[in-house]
């Protein structure tokens, strides 16, 4: 058991000594080298499981064999963050924690970038010291990456994790980290058997199925989560002819990751998954883009968009709607996320009029947002040789004034882009000028997504 004087075990040295590791794995090099520098770093496919994380660490794979696995960086802090003071002292290690500190943000248009991690780590550093202090334990030291190893031999670590989870909601002791570490507490203080007992649910009888099964082998743990046994990762696994997805185990992952969002059963889950690769959606067909077209459309809905030769990276960026105007788009010339931009922009817009804005010389980085706000090419055009952006442009045409008034305005010396005395609301949505969201009302008949979503302009209120 642990120390009651001491139970963070601080006198305890670390697996590995700092001076004694080897370097990051490129994985983690590459997002620390990208955190230090600035660069904009594409998240990895796949979902959060496919995330490098403390796994990819050779430390903790050297110990992953032995039983040991990381608590995740992601939860330290939340529910695991105060349970090493109360695990067994025989099966807790630690290592310096020398990951970085990431997280993965969505920009729209289907992309995602590793960023620095938006929650400040020495916030949830305090808030977890706050928790220790409410039930009398010591803050938890700092820059420590705890690992767990199983005091049961016939249960895994992942296993015992989700079943003092199970106990916790069960026993309604609370969510956050006080909450859980009660429920290791009694957990622990039993017998195996007695709480293998009161596990119930998908979980358990994957756990139960997977029990024996390669007991040192993390990538278990995972399917245990999903409530994916043996039987389904078999049918993941198995070709296509004979009546399974014909999924590499990676794959399968991603595959059954998405579908257990759907909150469906786990025999549920593969079906959907075998049904999608019977249309011919690839093994590495980007689910994770998909999932909302899985979700809301039926594999016989979708398996046309494929005949046609849409690509699943494509389908995803029309999220399987319309597929004539699709196949227009297309023989036009446009890739699908630049006309899947534009018809959000405006959804009666045509190819024609598109190109119209290029034949205007307006940059293709701006083209959606002047066709969003029902400009004309030209008009778009003697805005931008004016220095005027296309929200900008929606203030001016607001009070009836064109581009004539802005250059007399510019000529009179009076800068900016805005008419002179306007004052009125706004809200950003990005750090570009066109970023900027005025409160003004559209002329009748505007067209575009701006017009559209105009409300009453309640900031907006001119200066006489």
């Amino acid at each position: 058991m642990t120390d009651a004087a001491d139970p963070w075990g601080r006198s305890e040295p670390p697996v590995v000594a700092e001076v004694d590791l080897a370097p990051l794995p490129p994985s983690l090099a590459t997002i620390a080298a990208a955190l230090e520098s600035g660069e904009q770093l594409p998240a990895p496919e796949g979902g959060r499981s496919q995330w490098p994380r403390a796994d990819d660490l050779p430390e903790v794979q050297e110990l992953a064999a032995a039983g040991w696995a990381p608590l995740s960086p992601l939860e330290l802090g939340s529910d695991v963050g105060l349970i090493p003071a109360v695990w067994p002292a025989a099966h807790r290690r630690w290592l310096p924690d020398r990951l970085p500190s990431y997280g993965v943000v969505s920009h729209g248009d289907h992309q995602s970038f590793i960023e620095p991690d938006t929650h400040n780590p020495e916030r949830a550093r305090w808030e977890l010291a706050r928790l220790a202090r409410s039930v009398g334990l010591p803050p938890p030291p700092k820059s420590r990456l705890w690992l767990l190893r199983s005091p049961w031999p016939g249960t895994r670590i992942g296993s015992l994790l989700l079943l003092i989870r199970h106990a916790r909601d069960a026993e309604g002791t609370g969510w956050d980290a006080v909450g859980m570490m009660r429920a290791a507490e009694r957990v622990l203080a039993g017998t195996e058997e007695q709480a293998w007992a009161r596990w119930r649910g998908p979980e358990a009888d994957a756990a139960r199925a997977w029990r024996g099964v390669a007991q040192s082998d993390p990538d278990v743990d995972p399917w245990v989560a999903l409530g994916f046994g043996p039987d389904h990762v078999e049918t993941l696994e198995r070709e296509l002819a004979d009546g399974g997805a014909q999924l590499s185990r990676r794959q399968a992952l991603a595959w059954g990751e998405v579908m257990a969002m759907f909150g469906r059963t786990p025999e549920d889950a593969v079906g959907r998954v075998v049904a999608w690769r019977k249309i011919g959606l690839p093994a590495d067909a980007p689910v994770w883009r998909l999932a909302s077209v899985m979700f809301d459309r039926q594999p016989s809905d979708v398996a046309p968009w494929l005949e046609a030769g849409i690509t699943p990276e494509d389908l995803a960026v029309w999220e399987a709607e319309d597929l004539p105007r699709a196949l227009r788009w297309r023989d036009a010339g446009f890739d699908s996320r630049q006309a899947r931009e534009l018809t959000i922009a405006d959804p009666t817009v045509t190819p024609e009029e598109a190109l119209a804005y290029d034949a205007a010389g307006i940059s293709r980085r701006v083209r959606a947002r002047w066709v969003a706000t029902g400009f004309s090419p030209s008009d778009a055009r003697a805005w931008t040789d004016l220095d005027v952006v296309a929200s900008e442009a929606r203030v001016w045409r607001s009070r009836g004034l064109g581009p004539g008034d802005a250059r007399a305005q510019r000529d009179s010396g009076t800068r900016g882009p805005l008419p002179a005395g306007f004052e009125g609301g706004w809200a950003a949505v990005g750090p570009d000028r066109d970023d900027m969201n005025f409160g003004v009302i559209d002329p009748p008949g505007t067209r575009g997504q701006a017009a559209a979503e105009s409300g009453d302009p309640m900031w907006d209120v001119p200066r006489d």
